[in-house]
């Protein structure tokens, strides 16, 4: 039984290894590569007449969006000469250890450019940086001398960004009064009292807190009682004299994602050791859960002008 079982073994293993067969070559050097390199030059450099001496005719392109239809040269044309005029910096080149690789498929006589690139560069009108992978795929005609197809996966979101940054877009509401700018100056009101449990039950208990000019690394949270902990050893050395509202709050009720009150604050502080007095300018960000609850607070002041 033993016996058997290895020989059908062997006869298994055989029959798999047997099943492996070649389709075609893999390049690392070809001449197609440099007319895929020259043709991503042209595209950078707008040069749209050596465009067109690189693809043959009938050329198409996709991007992932174009699930039906694919885009036309003159579309790809028009791409590039919009690009090049208002895309600062504009590169699309190799990154890291990347490099080309041909496929030379034997059974189907098809010979593929796959590209590893980096798009670079930035819209000179609106600002937006288009820094994205961009992975192609050249399809050659059957003499590897033109590029028939060309295949382009790229960051869409991105792009989009890039298209929606012409328009003026609405992203939510601006309110002047409101019930959590209403809850916002009962919490300045608590931290007058400098009662730690008073002005800890505005927030949820498990709330963060981001010191903006502090915090290293700079997005590391504190838990409420890390930051009330911070929040005593001030009190030990100052005394909050004074705070005034400076102009006046803003919540920003976002299209779905989220609601925030911004506010601004000077605050009178004196050194209770020197006597020394001062005062600083504070600006602070609540964001609010929809229990209309405190659960994340970001706050920016400089400590260096607090008295000594």
């Amino acid at each position: 039984m033993k016996k058997l079982i290895i020989y059908i073994f062997i006869i298994c293993y055989s029959v798999s290894f047997a099943q492996k067969k070649a389709n075609g070559k893999i390049y690392i050097e070809h001449p197609a590569i440099e007319i895929v390199n020259q043709f991503n030059e042209a595209f950078v450099n707008g040069d749209l007449e050596k465009i067109k001496s690189l693809v043959a005719d009938g050329f198409v392109w996709r991007n992932s969006t174009m699930r039906t239809k694919p885009g036309t040269l003159q579309q790809l044309l028009g791409r590039s000469n919009y690009l090049s005029k208002n895309v600062e910096n504009f590169e699309i080149k190799h990154y890291g250890g990347s490099y080309p690789d041909v496929f030379e498929y034997k059974k189907d006589g098809i010979l593929d450019v796959s590209t590893y690139t980096w798009m670079t560069g930035y819209d000179k009108n609106t600002g937006v940086e288009l820094n994205m992978p961009r992975h192609a795929n050249f399809r050659m005609t059957s003499d590897g001398k033109k590029i028939a197809y060309v295949s382009i996966m790229d960051d869409q979101v991105l792009w989009n960004k890039g298209y929606d940054a012409y328009q003026t877009t609405k992203n939510g509401i601006i309110y002047k009064d409101h019930p959590y700018v209403s809850k916002v100056r009962l919490l300045i009101q608590a931290y007058e009292t400098m009662d730690p449990e008073k002005i800890k039950s505005h927030y949820l208990p498990t709330a963060s807190f981001y010191d903006v000019m502090n915090s290293v690394p700079f997005n590391k949270a504190k838990t409420l009682e890390e930051e009330f902990k911070d929040f005593s050893a001030y009190a030990e050395v100052l005394e909050l004299v004074d705070i005034r509202e400076f102009g006046y709050p803003d919540l920003l009720e976002y299209e779905g994602d989220g609601t925030v009150v911004i506010s601004w604050w000077e605050m009178d502080f004196k050194n209770k050791k020197s006597g020394n007095t001062s005062t600083i300018f504070q600006h602070l960000v609540h964001h609010f859960n929809d229990e209309g609850e405190i659960y994340r607070e970001e706050y920016y002041f400089n400590p260096a002008q607090l008295p000594k």
